[in-house]
């Protein structure tokens, strides 16, 4: 892999010898992945964060997940209060990366039945580790806009690795419309498998960018 300050100087020199008017750009796929590295590394916030506003400590309150020491609470409990804490993430993160015109048209159908399917898929991950490792988890605060398709990731703040992550991607079949394939990936295999929650069709207009 290339280095990033090689990337960088490339970029430079490019822009400098075309007078600005070709501006190399990194493949989608490439810049989600750097995207998730940093979102991963910048991330060291407890769960149970500062509060900013009335608004969110009032919604905080009603969670479960008023932990103040982890350690004391069974696996059980940890699991239940981390898979409440992962079906909330997710229902606002998507709402955030949707944007107004998309939310508008798909939110209720995923948070209904994809948010809630990606927290089960959690739980079953975290069924098979023990309460410390457990105790380590935390998610990503940064859905990718445009066309990239992360909403959210699971991970280890301990390691810094990731878990599980909860994903859409846009499906155009020829001759057909345009699709919203939601899916995760899991660290138990890998993320060599696609597990698919739900696809949602959008029509047959192109749809608007993540975030638009």
């Amino acid at each position: 892999m290339i280095p990033q300050w090689i990337r960088k100087s490339l970029v430079a020199c490019v822009a400098v010898l075309t007078f600005g008017t070709v501006i190399p750009t990194l493949p989608a796929h490439y810049l989600d992945k750097q995207n998730d590295k940093q979102n991963v590394q910048g991330s060291k916030a407890p769960i149970i964060a500062s509060r900013p506003d009335d608004k969110s400590a009032s919604k905080l309150e009603q969670s479960s997940l008023e932990i103040v020491d982890r350690s004391s609470l069974s696996k059980a409990e940890l699991i239940n209060r981390l898979s409440t804490y992962v079906l909330d993430e997710a229902k606002n993160q998507g709402t955030e990366k949707f944007g107004a015109r998309i939310s508008a048209k798909i939110n209720g159908q995923y948070a209904n039945q994809i948010a809630p399917a990606f927290a089960e898929a959690f739980r079953n991950v975290s069924n098979a580790h023990d309460s410390s490792w457990i105790q380590e988890l935390e998610v990503t605060h940064a859905p990718t806009p445009g066309l990239g398709e992360r909403i959210m990731h699971v991970y280890n703040k301990k390691t810094g690795k990731e878990v599980i992550k909860l994903h859409v991607r846009r499906d155009h079949p020829p001759l057909d419309g345009y699709y919203f394939n939601f899916h995760y990936h899991t660290a138990l295999d890998g993320f060599q498998k696609h597990h698919e929650l739900k696809t949602i069709y959008w029509g047959k207009n192109m749809p608007p960018k993540w975030k638009a």
